[in-house]
């Protein structure tokens, strides 16, 4: 399968890795591409991959769009001579539909990995990916004994939403929070908004405001929650549990989540609406007190 991301390896690697390291980007052409001026796109991250050096946060290419949809990229070389890669959909290089390309190398010493989606969607979707391109030169280099696999998990890639989603309640977003003066702890990604124990409900209630502070006129928010595997920096695995819409009532929204079931451990909660930011929530589930 054919990728204009290749951009080659061993001595072209090494060229491209050196306009990397001063700054720069490689010219990918005009075709296909049409200015956005307006267009704003979460980051996307990438979990999970087996070529580890594709796990990174890939930003929106600002003010533009290619094949009709948005493109991120990263570029970090941290110890290497270069690092980077490219979330982007294709129609004209190969099956239509989204890529993942990331590539890392050492002077004459060249890992790159390909990954392919078929799905149409706007953004990037999460999961569906599979290797289709895997390059290795040095074993040491690239972790000995990875062969691309498990496949990536995606998440991020939406529309940036003009206004936001507030909290509705006393203690925040949710019914309880943090006795005063004590400093929620971070934990993965994310800060821990609260603590309920197994058999508890979650409960909260927020409003949505657009930019000005305005109440947004949406009926229903998206309500969704995840068990998590808290990773190394901001690689956290959410694996979805439940989703539901919530309709709004007297100028809010409110939610319960019930954790019989749950095991101890941590979740999130994701809050979403359409013209607004989404709003992502940590609690910890304990054990229930002797």
């Amino acid at each position: 399968m054919g990728s204009r991301r290749k951009l080659g390896v061993g001595w072209l690697a090494v060229l491209v890795g050196v306009a990397l390291l001063v700054g720069t980007v490689p010219a990918l052409g005009s075709n296909g591409y049409e200015e956005c001026s307006d267009c704003c796109f979460e980051d996307v991250v990438v979990r999970g991959a087996g070529a580890w050096w594709a796990n990174a946060r890939y930003e929106y290419k600002e003010g533009w769009l290619y094949c009709g949809r948005p493109e991120f990229y990263f570029s970090d070389p941290g110890p290497y001579l270069y690092c980077y890669g490219y979330v982007y959909y294709e129609t004209d290089y190969g099956p239509e539909g989204w890529y993942l390309w990331a590539d890392i190398g050492q002077f004459m010493e060249y890992c790159y990995v390909e990954y392919y989606n078929s799905s149409a969607a706007l953004t990037p979707p999460s999961t569906g990916w599979v290797l289709i391109r895997l390059g290795i030169s040095d074993d040491t280099l690239c972790g000995g004994d990875t062969d691309g696999l498990p496949a990536p998990r995606l998440s991020g890639g939406e529309p940036c939403g003009g206004g936001e989603i507030v909290p509705g309640g006393l203690e925040g977003f949710l019914d309880r929070g943090w006795p005063e003066g004590e400093e929620p702890p971070e934990v993965g990604e994310l800060v821990v908004s609260a603590t309920y124990e197994v058999g508890e409900l979650i409960s909260g209630c927020c409003s949505l405001v657009d930019g000005s502070g305005a109440p947004v006129d949406a009926s229903y928010l998206t309500l969704s929650w995840y068990a998590v595997t808290i990773g190394d920096e901001f690689f956290d695995v959410r694996e979805p549990i439940d989703s539901r819409l919530i309709y709004e009532e007297e100028g809010g929204f409110c939610f319960s989540i019930p954790t019989e079931g749950f095991a101890p451990g941590y979740y999130d909660i994701r809050l979403g609406a359409p013209f607004v930011d989404h709003q992502w929530l940590r609690v910890e589930v304990v054990a229930p007190a002797e």
